[in-house]
């Protein structure tokens, strides 16, 4: 039992203060199958719960991310699971109450006619039923900590160790080879190179959690991604359902073809122009919150248009309805291009730094980081700088500063996933902004004095090895794709890279680097 009826000794005034009111929920799933939920309204315990007792962590995209290239890689089999009703097997540690009104306390009493006697009337006539949980409730805002905890001991006590960087993610070595277990929320995804290892793993948390929904083979949908593990080392991931649902939310019909989600003036803003009635800026802020979500899992292709129309969301004009105008054109006519990855090495983390100076309406500028184990884009981010600068060399190294934590965290995730990690190498294509990361303050002229020394976070680190900053001309330059809406060619040639159509052009950075070696030698000559 989730519930239980409320006791005489509970004080009246406190538990319809703080009851949270029992409401049903119905959605058809991706599968056709209707699926039913009791939960609680669980806003009101906002106002007496703190954010951080409340937080539950759930698998990072990165983490995810990376956990897939690597079972890819490794040709591991792969199974997705789900715990059905997870929360209900947890205790509640605290007093909770719910309030059952409306047709639900009908159909309470028909299930159960002892809870007639529990039944208030209010003087409006309306009948209410006071319930005091004793299991975790779908709503409440402490239930999905409740249900990791539940998970991480059951794990813990098998023998798996949460990755620190990631404690979503848990490993243990089984009969000599690596056991992943990746979850989100009551949402599991375990691999190994045996599925018989995997089973017991299965029918361990069976044993506490009861039959679980399985989904195995090479095809899976996980938390919104549809992954496929075609068996040639590769993970392809496609969001193809999210980008219908998106256009069937547009109310228009959207004719035409485009060759890019952005037209070259994307940052432009006229203050000047009129502002959408509240209804349709609404619209465009629910189309582009999913958008938002499918450049995050398996679009980054449509990642810069989508950035900047977050930074609108609240504010959105005519201009801004016709940029989303456009990148739905192009969302169509390429609904069916999945992101692909796979890893050269998984001992060569490679990331791709850039930023588009003062590309922004108010002179900001744009940054680009962009994350490959080999083929595909892993990670890519569009980010508009939080600071002005004074030059496109500020700029760049402003952009690799804060690129720098997150090829930290891959590297040290990975390490305590068990893989050693010979180089974090970190690309660019300003050499000013090299050697400023490389020298520190001793770069420093008088243009770039001025920077705070936070900035240099980054220096230390190039100094005892962890990342490695290396030049990479501008025509090879991933990360350019993230900075500005490119058009034309160049625009196709980093999409293709980033979806994993093509290869990075490794040979040519290689060439570029050493014609910039010869350079440096012949000038001191």
């Amino acid at each position: 039992m989730c519930l239980q009826e409320h006791t005489t000794t509970t004080s009246p005034l406190n538990r319809e203060k703080k009851a949270l009111r029992l409401v049903q929920l119905i959605k058809e799933k991706r599968c056709g199958k209707i699926k039913g939920r009791t939960c609680a309204d669980g806003r009101k315990q906002r106002s007496y719960i703190k954010q951080e007792d409340a937080k539950s962590p759930t698998v990072t995209q990165e983490g995810l991310v990376l956990s897939c290239v690597t079972d890819a890689h490794e040709g591991r089999v792969v199974v997705t699971a789900d715990v059905p009703g997870a929360f209900l097997h947890s205790d509640v540690k605290d007093i909770v109450y719910v309030v059952v009104d409306g047709a639900l306390v009908e159909i309470l009493v028909r299930s159960n006619p002892k809870y007639k006697q529990y039944i208030h009337t209010t003087k409006q006539g309306k009948q209410l039923v006071y319930l005091r949980l004793r299991k975790a409730l779908y709503g409440t805002i402490t239930a999905a900590r409740l249900f990791w905890e539940n998970i991480t001991e059951k794990l813990i006590k098998y023998g798996f160790k949460l990755n620190p960087y990631d404690q979503c993610v848990a490993n243990m070595n089984i009969e000599g080879s690596q056991c992943t277990i990746a979850w989100h929320v009551d949402d599991l995804k375990i691999s190994h190179k045996s599925e018989q290892v995997i089973d017991g793993v299965l029918d361990y948390l069976a044993g506490f959690y009861g039959k679980l929904s399985i989904t195995r083979g090479n095809r899976h949908t996980y938390v919104g991604m549809d992954l496929h593990f075609p068996g040639n080392g590769t993970v392809e991931i496609s969001m193809r359902h999210y980008l219908e649902e998106a256009l069937e939310m547009f109310p228009s019909e959207l004719t035409g073809n485009v060759n890019s989600p952005a037209a070259d003036y994307l940052f432009e803003v006229n203050q000047k122009c009129e502002k959408l009635p509240e209804a349709r800026r609404q619209l465009l802020h629910s189309i582009v919150a999913k958008l938002l979500y499918v450049a995050n899992k398996g679009r980054p292709d449509i990642y810069v248009p989508v950035a900047f129309l977050c930074s609108r969301v609240a504010i959105a004009d005519n201009d801004d309805w016709k940029k989303l105008t456009r990148l739905l054109k192009y969302i169509k006519s390429t609904i069916d291009l999945k992101l692909t990855l796979s890893a050269t090495n998984l001992s060569v983390i490679k990331w791709y730094v850039d930023a588009a100076y003062g590309v922004r309406d108010d002179r900001k500028s744009q940054s680009g980081t962009a994350m490959t184990l080999g083929h595909g884009v892993l990670v890519g981010k569009s980010i508009k700088q939080k600071r002005n600068t004074k030059s496109s060399t500020e700029a760049e190294f402003m952009a690799a500063s804060d690129a720098s934590s997150q090829v930290l965290w891959t590297k040290q995730f990975m390490e305590c996933q068990g893989y050693k990690i010979d180089k974090a190498i970190m690309y660019q294509d300003n050499q000013s902004a090299i050697l400023l990361e490389r020298n520190g303050r001793l770069s420093c002229g008088k243009n770039t004095k001025h920077l705070s020394i936070r900035y240099f976070f980054i220096t230390d680190y190039i100094s005892t090895g962890d990342i490695e900053v290396q030049y990479c001309p501008t025509e090879e330059m991933v990360a350019d794709f993230f900075t500005k809406p490119l058009q034309g060619s160049p625009f196709k040639k980093f999409r293709d890279m980033i979806l994993g159509y093509t290869p990075m052009n490794e040979d040519e950075i290689l060439a570029a680097q050493n014609r910039s070696v010869l350079e440096s030698e012949n000038s001191k000559k």
